[in-house]
């Protein structure tokens, strides 16, 4: 079967069992029996959320960090529900974000353990990704780093290059 085939067989077999479970609510003679299959759809629902999740994590090329991403995001699912696993990705959206802006700014500084980190866990595409992704921590650890400190000790504000600390950091990884 092409990726194509398989792709729409998934998102068939989803709406079919959703499907399924909703008109078991909807046609069960007891309360018990509705209750039973509102828990199978949430907890249908659940696995989705954590497979979709891996799903895009893979897609964009990040397997083995994808597999833990899963095993963590089921075992919160399980004990704090949608609402924990939505916090979990934004903090770790946030916490690898700052860990990622802090390498590159140290990198383009010239500090070599950061230029051999980044050598040793990015591809160029890898690198690419990333950087477009944590875009938006890199500006917020600009504020943080540069800007605030400046207006409270009167000192001058360095320059930041985003493009430039792109192509920088590229030609290293292509090195």
């Amino acid at each position: 079967m092409s990726k194509e085939k398989d792709f729409w067989l998934l998102v068939g077999l989803s709406i079919s069992i959703v499907a399924i479970l909703i008109f078991g609510i909807f046609t069960s003679p007891t309360y018990t029996q509705k209750q039973n299959y509102v828990a199978s759809l949430i907890l249908f629902l659940e696995v989705l959320f954590v497979a979709s999740t891996t799903l895009v994590i893979l897609w964009h090329g990040f397997k083995n960090f994808a597999l833990m991403l899963t095993i963590i995001l089921a075992a919160i699912i399980s004990l704090f529900g949608i609402e924990g696993a939505t916090i979990a990705l934004m903090a770790t959206y946030i916490t690898w974000g700052f860990v990622f802006t802090i390498e590159i700014l140290l990198a383009h500084n010239g500090v070599e353990s950061a230029i051999k980190w980044f050598k040793k866990h990015y591809t160029p595409k890898s690198f690419s990704i990333e950087y477009k992704i944590f875009y938006p921590l890199m500006l917020i650890m600009y504020i943080l780093l540069e800007i605030i400190p400046s207006k409270l000790y009167r000192e001058s504000i360095l320059d930041f290059n985003p493009k430039e600390l792109y192509i920088a950091m590229m030609n290293e990884l292509k090195k």
